[in-house]
């Protein structure tokens, strides 16, 4: 199976629902004019999650948690650097982890669940790009994966892009360019409500949210003391 799309008309958090519904197994590649990335499935659960800012991100918090140690955080660039495999550094850098004890696994297991929803959470922000989704011949396979579905990953990346956490970096595009390029139905409530000057949550909303603000929306008006939100599952 091979997929592929232009970002702006297909969000990726939409991409990423349809992949888990159809439990698919491949590799979800990313590419604007600034990353190239990729997010790993098997059956339809998110493995992994790689750019070069996103794996720098993690070499740094296995080093701070003491799961690896400079040294050997460093060696594992070099190796991938050198490999014709076609692996990210992620890859190389949990094989690395030395995990002897429940302990140590536990560290490394909310390690990795926290790192892939702050890496899921970047995509919101991606606007603009192309996506490709394809079926290696042989399946990459990491030493650590998260535990958690892709519904609760999504979730909890909407909340903390919701709540105002700012990407590692930032994908700024007018708000204009936003509307121009979404063929997503909208109302002047929801752009009023969602649409922010560098990324339309509307669009970027799993769809397991968006049936509350459906109904908030036919509502009308929102009721005295009432804020923008109050009725969504995780608040």
């Amino acid at each position: 199976m091979i997929l592929w799309g232009l970002i702006g008309e297909f969000p990726l958090f939409a991409v990423l629902q349809f992949l888990a519904g159809q439990r698919r197994t491949g590799v979800l590649e990313i590419e604007d004019f600034e990353e190239l990335g990729a997010v790993y499935l098997d059956k339809g659960r998110i493995t992994g999650v790689s750019t070069t800012t996103w794996d720098e991100r993690l070499s740094a918090r296995l080093v701070a948690a003491g799961l690896l140690t400079e040294r050997q955080a460093k060696e594992c660039w070099l190796q991938a650097g050198q490999s014709d495999e076609d692996r990210p550094v992620m890859a190389y850098l949990l094989e690395a982890v030395e995990v002897g004890d429940s302990r140590r696994r536990r560290e490394l297991q909310e390690l990795v669940d926290r790192h892939t929803i702050e890496a899921v959470m970047q995509l919101v922000y991606w606007n603009s790009g192309t996506f490709r989704f394809s079926v290696p011949a042989k399946q990459l396979a990491f030493a650590a994966v998260p535990s958690l579905d892709v519904d609760t990953i999504l979730l909890e990346a909407y909340r903390r892009a919701d709540e105002g956490e700012r990407p590692w970096r930032e994908k700024v595009l007018p708000e204009s360019e936003l509307c121009v390029t979404c063929t997503i139905e909208c109302s002047e409530e929801i752009r009023k409500r969602f649409l922010r000057s560098d990324v339309c949550l509307w669009r970027s909303m799993p769809s397991i949210l968006k049936e509350s603000i459906y109904r908030d929306i036919d509502r009308g008006a929102l009721l005295p003391g009432e804020e923008s939100g109050d009725d969504l599952p995780f608040l």
